[in-house]
């Protein structure tokens, strides 16, 4: 599947969360829960990107965040300073449509959402991270299959919900 991605918009920030439900133990991950986050129109084109198939439907979202040494996040507003985005390190996160996940999607999204942070921040840092609860063994598997390493076990919050998360990275290659 080829992608397109696109500033996130109103009418796509709405359609994710309010019709994106998914099932079972994975309903911790319905958009509705994350709301703030993906309606914040500051973040749209600069840390939140709508994710369109060849025809032009909505598939995907991808969030993208970047934290210096101490952890801090830094500000959508500082996105532009690349030479401070390349002093810190890129987590991404993206949330593949709910009728399509589990139909041999996810490395090849996860890839292609990898490949474009960091051509559109220009980033030449060492690595991309990305966090998962360590009960979601199917998303763990694609993120394996597009490269990324388990390097950190540590307990997350989840829509106030306490789990067992895993941090995962991808080496990048530097020229």
């Amino acid at each position: 599947m080829n992608y397109t991605f696109v500033p996130m918009n109103k009418t796509y920030a709405i359609t994710i969360v309010e019709t994106w439900q998914y099932k079972n133990e994975y309903a911790i991950y319905n958009y509705i829960n994350e709301a703030d986050h993906m309606l914040d129109s500051d973040a749209w084109g600069k840390g939140i990107f709508a994710i369109l198939n060849l025809q032009g439907e909505l598939v995907g979202e991808l969030s993208i965040e970047f934290y210096d040494e101490q952890g801090n996040y830094t500000e959508y507003a500082d996105f532009d300073n690349n030479t401070l985005i390349n002093q810190r390190e890129m987590w991404i996160g993206f949330g593949l449509r709910p009728d399509l996940v589990g139909q041999g999607h996810g490395a090849e999204f996860v890839t292609a959402c990898t490949a474009y942070a960091v051509r559109h921040y220009h980033y030449r840092g060492e690595y991309v991270g990305l966090g998962v609860a360590t009960f979601n063994q199917r998303a763990i598997k694609a993120y394996t299959q597009a490269g990324f390493h388990i390097f950190e076990h540590t307990i997350g919050e989840i829509n106030g919900q306490s789990f067992e998360v895993v941090h995962m990275r991808k080496k990048l290659k530097t020229e």
